[in-house]
């Protein structure tokens, strides 16, 4: 697949030529920078969109980088979706709501992040992840005055994005 295509016009030829080499210049630039990123960790096609914009490419430079790296299936957001939620929940319990505003910040689509929510729900409780953490902290506040232990446990499991209901379901439980 070329990368450029020549115009016949011998006039425009060389001009053409030199845009060409350019452009090529450039698009090879654009994808090594996308593998150096990729090769940190995995990225939404918005974030690595969002870097090459950043470092200066061309929208069409953008284009045909994120084109390339999705058809070698190196930028998928469905799986990247799915990584990200499975790295989170198992590194520290967070909540669905952390998960979603992190997902819609990687620059991924609603309708992405609620099949990679959805294939969780099941295999993740939310309530029992927030009650548990509650009872691993509850110690630390123990120094406390009760009013005060709960609400600065309150404030701690709604920072990791824990919902209403799972945040009065595991101090209940305390």
């Amino acid at each position: 697949m070329p990368l450029c295509i020549p115009q016949e016009d011998s006039q425009s030829l060389n001009l053409n030529k030199n845009s060409c080499v350019q452009e090529t210049k450039d698009l090879l630039k654009a994808r090594d920078y996308a593998y150096r990123l990729l090769s940190y960790r995995q990225r939404s096609t918005e974030e690595v969109s969002r870097r090459l914009k950043k470092k200066g490419f061309t929208a069409a430079i953008i284009a045909k980088t994120i084109k390339y790296l999705s058809e070698l299936n190196y930028l998928n957001d469905d799986d990247f979706a799915r990584v990200w939620i499975r790295s989170k929940i198992e590194s520290a319990p967070v909540g669905w709501l952390l998960l979603r505003y992190q997902l819609r910040e990687k620059g991924l689509k609603e309708e992405t992040i609620e099949k990679a929510l959805s294939a969780f729900s099941e295999r993740y409780d939310e309530s029992d992840a927030a009650r548990k953490l509650a009872i691993l902290l509850h110690a630390r506040y123990k120094e406390l005055d009760a009013r005060r232990a709960r609400k600065r446990l309150y404030d701690y499991l709604r920072r990791r994005g824990f919902s209403q209901e799972a945040i009065s379901q595991a101090l209940e439980k305390n």
